[in-house]
């Protein structure tokens, strides 16, 4: 055996060293190599995860948006259905609002004129990131997910954005289903709808969309019916009031008085905790005392002219509401501006109400009144005073007494003598005014008087209708002849008078059949425009043989809610008729509006005449 020398002994113990250092530096490559391994793994299944959760939520996303509408749908897809309001002529004094039966109340309201405190109050309490956020309310999505893991069932967490959505897109079976497809439609389609549109016209939008109770739909009509104001002069305690309703519509200050105001509170306290407004400010809003309405309909109880403004509501559904489409106006939310004239229309109201009260003072059975002023130039009612008051049952105010068939009395008289002067009569022919019998078809004899119990013998044309003596009128009927009578009535205006000519007998000259106030007052706006008719054309399906084919006018204009004009009576102009020769209706108005004729029989300076013009009148 060679005995190892000093230098074999220096390299053997090298090389152990060196082998003692690869040994102990082995395990620490190992372990690194190890380390870089499962990162490179555990990397390459995240992506793998990513990729394949990436791919999930893709394939839900085309899934979901392959059965969605587009989202532009929240432009037509949206409530179409308004309030139908009346206004006077101006087009400044609301006489009635028309409430869809189905739906409700609904007045469109652009945000630039709500009271920023509606929209701000709205955002604070429903969605503070609103203004930021992609239309999603991820935060409040994260606290309904943890909360529905450990409930069970879904809760909310939804943006301004998602409930429009859900209100206005989604189908109304789906709107209340809890679950995860509906709430998968509902951030696809805000996401959508916030990419396409500006976040002032989402949220208006949204304002409009809500159902606050009752017949409140949107904010305008919300605020008109608990507060009877316009969303435009909201205050900053009445906007907190109304913010939360739409989560719990019977929590409403009509209802739940209590509730509507704790909630009140909360939705101030939201606007402090979102820096719009201060603490101080809150504790203020909330510590007022607000005038809020007790019932929903108090909100239309206060009319001006309901009797025309209802009238006038009956002639727009009939025009424009078909079986196919029975909410027309409703769906398209007219406005109709009419002929009324406020102040004549308050005076006319007046003057009705003083007279029964004078005649009730005279011992006379009047209760009740009812008055029409026409427009001869155009036809147009510029008053129509259905009762003297809207709503005493005792006397069935409600009842449009100017529209409803009743006994014209000796008013009726001058179609008589007009029919009578068509026939060569003269206003200067005479008349015997003596006891006469009269027979009748059923074998007796009608023996009529004066208003007066006297006989005046021979009198003229002209004396025997100023002074509106019944015998003498009798006599030229019974000349002239019912049915020609009759004839010169509807073609006058009388839309009444239809029974068969056997029903009507020689009395008719005193008004023994029925016509209507407002056929009345039009057809004597016929002496007044010198034998013309003018008004509006009678529609066709509404058109009768010998009767008037011109009606009076009540509608100026119709625009619905886009502000597309329907119809618009100035434009289309009064139309005209003549009806019978100006030289008759020089002669018939020269007779009427003789107060030397008629002084005899009424007496000189009376209500009918006036001190600054000429008066053609008839008693009734």
């Amino acid at each position: 055996m060679k005995r190892l020398d000093r230098h074999d002994h220096i390299l053997m113990e090298r090389r152990r060293r060196q082998r003692k250092v690869v040994n102990h530096v082995r395990p620490f490559f190992w372990l690194g190599q190890g380390c870089l391994a499962i990162f490179m793994t555990l990397f390459v299944i995240l992506l793998a995860v990513v990729g394949i959760s990436f791919a999930a939520v893709m394939g839900i996303y085309r899934t979901y948006a392959a059965q969605l509408p587009d989202a532009s749908a929240i432009e037509y897809e949206q409530e179409e259905f308004q309030t139908v309001r009346i206004y006077d002529s101006t087009g400044t004094v609301l006489l009635y609002e028309s409430v869809d039966a189905q739906r409700g109340d609904r007045i469109y309201m652009s945000i630039d004129r709500m009271s920023p405190w509606v929209w701000k109050s709205a955002v604070a309490l429903e969605d503070r990131n609103f203004f930021e956020n992609t239309g999603i309310n991820v935060r409040g999505l994260l606290r309904a997910f943890v909360s529905n893991l450990g409930g069970g069932s879904v809760q909310g967490g939804s943006s301004i954005t998602q409930q429009l959505v859900k209100n206005v897109i989604i189908p109304p079976e789906e709107r209340f289903q809890q679950s995860y497809a509906r709430k998968i439609k509902e951030v696809i389609l805000a996401t959508e709808v916030t990419r396409q549109y500006p976040k002032n016209k989402i949220l208006e939008w949204y304002l409009n969309n809500n159902s606050y109770g009752g017949l409140a739909n949107g904010i305008e009509a919300a605020s008109q019916i608990y507060f009877g104001k316009s969303s435009s002069e909201l205050t900053l305690a009445e906007a907190a009031m109304l913010a939360p309703i739409p989560n719990f519509p019977a929590l409403n200050p009509i209802n739940d008085p209590e509730s509507a105001k704790s909630r009140q509170q909360i939705a101030l306290q939201a606007m402090v905790e979102t820096g719009m407004i201060t603490q101080a400010e809150a504790d203020a809003a909330f510590a007022e005392t607000l005038e809020t309405r007790t019932s929903y309909v108090e909100r239309f109880d206060n009319l001006t002219a309901p009797h025309f403004a209802l009238y006038v509501l009956d002639k727009i559904k009939q025009e424009y509401n078909t079986t196919d489409d029975p909410y027309f106006i409703w769906r398209n939310g007219l406005t109709i501006y009419t002929t009324l004239d406020v102040g004549l229309q308050k005076y006319a109201e007046q003057v009705a109400r003083e007279q029964v009260v004078k005649l009730i003072e005279d011992g006379k059975n009047a209760h009740n009144a009812s008055v029409v002023a026409i427009k001869n130039g155009t036809g147009e009612i510029l008053a129509m005073v259905g009762s003297i008051d809207y709503n005493n049952e005792e006397i069935d105010g409600q009842v449009n007494v100017a529209i409803s068939e009743r006994q014209p009395g000796s008013s009726f008289k001058p179609y008589v003598y007009l029919t009578a002067l068509q026939k060569d009569m003269t206003p200067a022919t005479m008349i015997m005014d003596v006891a006469t019998a009269f027979p009748q078809a059923d074998g007796t004899y009608y023996r009529p008087e004066n208003y007066d119990r006297q006989y005046h013998g021979p009198v003229s044309l002209r004396n025997a209708m100023a002074r509106s003596y019944n015998i003498p009128a009798i006599r030229v009927m019974s000349q002239v002849g019912v049915a020609d009578a009759l004839r010169t009535a509807h073609r006058m205006g009388i839309n009444g008078l239809s029974n068969s000519l056997s029903y009507y007998g020689l009395n008719l000259v005193l008004g023994g059949g029925e016509v209507t106030l407002l056929d009345h007052t039009f057809a004597y706006s016929v002496f007044g425009n010198q034998g013309i008719m003018i008004g509006e054309p009678t529609p066709p399906d509404e058109l009768k043989p010998g009767y008037r084919s011109l009606e009076p006018v009540s509608i100026l204009k119709v625009v619905d809610s886009n502000g597309n004009v329907l119809k618009d009576y100035a434009e289309s102009k009064p139309q005209t008729e003549r009806i019978f020769s100006s030289e008759v209706a020089y002669l018939m108005a020269d007779m009427m509006s003789d107060d030397v004729a008629r002084a005899p029989a009424f007496g000189s300076n009376t209500d009918l005449t006036l001190p600054d013009r000429k008066v053609a009148a008839k008693t009734g």
